[in-house]
């Protein structure tokens, strides 16, 4: 065989291994504990049993606006993924009713075709049940945030929450998450009605959030390389033999 042929095939054949290596991931789920929305105009809407209604979020209009609340399994903090490179991920699930007349349009709505909410470090301790629990206890910035743009209302919904683990990890204190549009113009669907971002929440009993664990969860991921098979590398050491004589021939060839 020519070498360059030989070349060829030596690095097809590690294309190949490291394609078939690539990468495995391993994930664990780590649920809320406490979840809750505040409309600013009547407080807390949390409740610790029943049907809460659901995480709402919508901007701020004069005293009517939503922000919400996450924490999640404090076990999370010793997740083996944590020790090496990982990625984490809220997990939310969407949902907009408006048959009761309390949400008049949400996201994908026509005119709302799409609302924007951002993710940020929650500041202080709260507790779903606190109807003390206010507006202004919730925060409102935060480094480092991200953010995630809804087009429809129905569905799971993942976002990439792994620069806010990384800094709780780096020593910012765990309080959990805040959602909030307040940085966001508000949103009116063509009826007139403010756009409403909802969420299934651990005591949902509404159709849309029952007959399956619906309820908002942190996972966080671990990604390692996966070994080249040895028989792979065993062929490239062949052909890295065969480019050997194959020179060594070549040299010894009567000009």
């Amino acid at each position: 065989m020519h070498t360059n042929h030989l070349k060829s095939a030596l690095a097809a054949a590690i294309a190949v291994g490291l394609s078939a290596g690539g990468t495995a991931a391993t994930a664990a789920t780590w649920q809320a504990t406490q979840d809750t929305y505040v409309y600013e105009f009547l407080g807390n809407q949390g409740a610790t049993t029943g049907d809460s209604g659901g995480i709402l979020v919508w901007n701020h209009e004069t005293t009517h606006g939503a922000q919400a609340l996450l924490q999640f399994d404090a076990g999370w903090t010793g997740d083996a993924a944590l020790s090496g490179a990982y990625t984490a991920t809220l997990n939310l699930y969407q949902t907009c009713d408006t048959s009761s007349g309390f949400v008049g349009a949400c996201p994908g709505d026509a005119g709302a075709e799409s609302t924007t909410t951002d993710i940020l470090l929650q500041s202080t301790a709260w507790t779903e049940g606190d109807a003390a629990l206010t507006w202004g206890d919730i925060s409102s910035t935060s480094t480092p945030s991200t953010s995630f743009t809804q087009t429809s209302a129905s569905g799971w919904l993942s976002v990439d929450i792994t620069s806010l683990v990384s800094a709780w990890l780096g020593g910012a204190d765990d309080y959990g998450l805040a959602l909030s549009q307040e940085a966001y113009s508000v949103i009116r669907a063509d009826n007139g009605s403010v756009a409403v971002s909802s969420f299934c929440d651990s005591e949902s009993t509404s159709a849309a959030c029952t007959g399956g664990s619906y309820a908002p969860y942190l996972e966080i991921s671990s990604v390692s390389a996966v070994p080249v098979p040895a028989a792979v590398w065993l062929f490239g050491s062949g052909l890295v033999g065969l480019m050997t004589v194959g020179r060594r021939r070549f040299n010894a060839t009567p000009a």
